[in-house]
């Protein structure tokens, strides 16, 4: 993957799916979390749908205009995004403090070294799948980015549910992801219609991903962490 540093905040913006083909239908529905306790989640927030062809004839998902992971108060904004091969990624630093951002997913391991506040570097991600993102300085960071090659992919923050429009008609595996939750697949077909459903995920896991730092040991506790 290439590292090229850059002062710029690059703007978020989607490639949008290419025209609309005749007889297109959609699939739509409500999506919720379950808490441990069984009680719903009333937000949405970092769940990922992911729609992808089984047999229908979709054009591919051509690469997107750079997609900005902002570090601020030593967190990740947005912790949860979307990109398609190709796709450059900046992580720029709105901290006064130093980060150090970095994937062991493979075909997409990166390390963007200690960089400063105001500085933005960036990389090219290229293998479809989930990438893990973690600060080499901060271990509470933890993010996610989702490399898909289909046009129809969402990260659900603010909706009930999901909804893809022009989706030609066949089957389809439906992915629906939460970092709380994994990942649960569905088969669905999509006619010229509007295909309904309604998909539920239990959030199980940690909010927190257990992990360790790039060289595969544990986190130091920061000397002092106000400054660092």
């Amino acid at each position: 993957m290439n590292r090229v540093i850059a002062g710029g905040l690059p703007l978020l913006a989607l490639t949008l799916p290419p025209t609309l083909p005749l007889g297109a239908g959609s699939l739509q529905g409500p999506v919720q979390i379950l808490e441990k306790d069984g009680k719903p989640r009333t937000s949405l927030k970092d769940c990922v749908a992911i729609l992808e062809p089984l047999e229908a004839a979709v054009p591919p998902a051509a690469p997107m205009r750079p997609v900005s992971i902002r570090t601020v108060g030593k967190q990740f904004l947005p912790r949860v995004a979307i990109a398609t091969p190709g796709t450059e990624v900046s992580f720029p630093n709105l901290d006064h403090i130093l980060h150090n951002v970095f994937s062991v997913t493979q075909g997409n391991r990166f390390d963007t070294g200690h960089y400063r506040p105001g500085e933005a570097p960036r990389v090219k991600v290229a293998t479809p799948g989930l990438v893990k993102l973690y600060c080499n300085v901060h271990h509470q960071m933890n993010a996610f980015l989702w490399v898909v090659t289909t046009p129809f992919a969402q990260v659900l923050d603010g909706r009930t549910g999901l909804q893809f429009d022009g989706v030609p008609a066949g089957s389809y595996r439906l992915r629906l992801w939460h970092p709380e939750s994994g990942e649960k697949t569905w088969l669905v077909k999509v006619g010229t219609g509007a295909a309904q459903g309604s998909w539920t995920l239990e959030a199980t896991l940690p909010s927190l991903e257990p992990h360790k730092n790039k060289f595969g040991r544990d986190y130091p506790p920061p000397a002092d962490d106000r400054n660092y």
